[in-house]
């Protein structure tokens, strides 16, 4: 069955309104958009229906939604910026900006990122770079797509949450390892073309080299405070893209040798999470399928399924006794089964 059309993922834009606004007015203003992210999507999620339905959208209309994305995002990061600088954002303020500003980016920032850097168009993947350059995460690029689609699932991938570890222990495992495995690649790549590593055409070192140099600037025109809130609101950003690798292949085992299925892969249909997220929580497809557009990923039955959507999964993977307490059972079940 069809459902409804590409305008549902207008609701990815929602953020965006509230942290634009916030921004511009400073005061309690600054806390919409934290509060609409961490408690009116989180706690709404569970009241509305899963729908498995395949959504076939106007692909000029999906498309045209995903190429606005770093449009807004780059108006959110400049409107944090201004606010902070003209003084409209001061004192505590500045942090719950900080914090709604950070959610944004993470949540309609790097979402988008994701989808564009597996584009085949060269200006879409551009994009989605610039996106994660916005939160100091550009070497997300290589890593995500040379290493994790190749290796998702086995040890050897740090994006893969292994059976029993908590959401904190992960994350700062695989920072710094996801960092370190996408300047292996791009050194590997480089050996190969008889080329140095140490040289701008390693992607890595370039992009972490506008990064620094962005930061710089940041420091230079606008100050010490501008420049923690601006890498505090990247942290948040890359949390969040974190936990999202976290819920998506939690406990989850794939033997090298074995082709990427749907079952390596957690797999969501609620409304909110596949809307606002831009089909991401259809991510068993998406690995299964990886240049598939968002728009035409579909729903699997053999699909691990998580008991709540992205949002409703966020304080119960905060909370680890909870987290193992539900998703470990259904992993004992699919051990058994297999």
């Amino acid at each position: 069955m069809k459902s409804s059309s590409a305008f549902n993922y207008l609701l990815s834009f929602s953020p965006v309104p509230l942290v634009i606004v916030g921004n511009l007015s400073g005061g309690a203003f600054t806390m919409m958009n934290a509060f609409y992210g961490l408690v009116i999507m989180i706690f709404s999620e569970g009241f509305l229906p899963e729908n498995k339905n395949d959504n076939h959208a106007s692909p000029l209309l999906s498309n045209l939604i995903l190429f606005l994305h770093p449009i807004t995002l780059t108006a959110c990061v400049i409107s944090f910026i201004y606010g902070i600088h003209s003084g409209i954002i001061s004192g505590g303020w500045i942090l719950t900006a900080t914090v709604s500003t950070g959610l944004n980016s993470g949540m309609a920032g790097i979402t988008s990122a994701h989808e564009l850097i597996h584009r085949k168009e060269k200006v879409l993947r551009a994009l989605g770079i610039c996106n994660l350059v916005l939160v100091n995460y550009g070497h997300f690029y290589i890593e995500h797509i040379k290493c994790h689609h190749k290796l998702v699932g086995t040890k050897k991938d740090p994006a893969t949450a292994l059976y029993g570890e908590t959401v904190y222990h992960f994350f700062f495992r695989t920072v710094p390892q996801q960092f370190l495995s996408s300047i292996q690649i791009e050194s590997t790549r480089l050996e190969k073309e008889n080329k140095s590593s140490f040289s701008m055409r390693n992607f890595v070192l370039m992009i972490t080299s506008i990064e620094i140099v962005i930061c710089i600037l940041l420091f230079y025109f606008f100050g010490k405070t501008i420049l923690l809130a601006f890498l505090l609101q990247s942290f948040i950003a890359i949390f969040l893209l974190e936990y999202t690798n976290y819920i998506e292949h939690y406990g989850l085992e794939r033997n090298e040798n074995e082709r990427v299925n749907a079952t390596h892969s957690w797999q969501s249909d609620f409304l909110l999470s596949r809307f606002s997220l831009l089909e991401l929580s259809r991510h068993s497809d998406h690995h299964y399928y990886a240049s598939k557009p968002y728009h035409t990923l579909k729903s699997y039955d053999e699909s691990p399924v998580l008991p709540s959507g992205y949002f409703g999964s966020f304080y119960t993977a905060l909370i680890p006794p909870l987290w193992f307490k539900k998703i470990n059972p259904i992993i004992d079940r699919i051990k058994i089964s297999s």
